[in-house]
């Protein structure tokens, strides 16, 4: 112990700690509630993008109908076929629920978007917050690492989706392009979300 720290310092450091903690603990709550808030918009607008991008992809790289069967290749022409509703399915059918019919899929594909957005969204809003070069190009740089994380990685991973350069060039256009978008409206959304609750404060 040392000498001359007193009983009741002791207990007001370990007070003040305390104190730091929860402090901190409620500054990563608010800036994670931030990004789940966010994520909202940006997964709407990732979604309604999906479609001008694809057709402009295709305009300069037309696919075959044989590529356009391929999961996740055809989100205007082949919604049931997009990644989240086909593991979906496959969930469905180890578990002896299945086959899922087509509205099931999308109400599922839904869910599935607006969840995986939120976590994403939380976590790079607490991320962000306390690392701002989370933030590079704007959230950019964040969508595109979600693409490598998701598409690059875990859905070939599972089996769910070849992996990009197996696919058409322009279905690896319209996606990655669309999670650019996806972190720029993430971060666009966080931005304003801290500003206002900050003017509020």
């Amino acid at each position: 112990m040392r000498p001359g720290l007193t009983h009741q310092g002791r207990c007001a450091r370990g007070s003040s700690a305390a104190g730091r903690e929860h402090a901190v603990a409620k500054a990563l709550a608010t800036t994670a509630l931030i990004g789940v808030a966010a994520s909202i918009p940006a997964t709407k607008f990732k979604g309604i993008t999906e479609g001008p991008l694809q057709r402009a992809a295709e305009a300069l790289w037309p696919p075959t109908e044989h590529e356009k069967q391929l999961v996740g290749a055809d989100p205007t022409g082949h919604l049931e076929n997009m990644p989240p509703a086909v593991l979906a399915d496959r969930v469905a059918r180890r578990l002896g629920r299945g086959p899922l019919d087509t509205p099931t899929k999308l109400r599922t594909q839904t869910v599935v978007h607006y969840t995986f957005g939120a976590v994403l969204g939380g976590a790079y809003g607490a991320v962000a917050d306390a690392f701002p070069a989370a933030t590079t190009a704007a959230g950019a740089a964040a969508g595109a690492g979600l693409y490598a994380a998701s598409h690059g990685t875990t859905l070939p991973l599972l089996r769910i989706q070849e992996p990009p350069w197996r696919l058409p060039r322009a279905a690896f256009a319209w996606e990655f392009t669309s999670h650019l978008l996806f972190g720029l409206a993430l971060e666009l959304g966080r931005r304003s979300a801290s500003r206002a609750l900050a003017a509020r404060s």
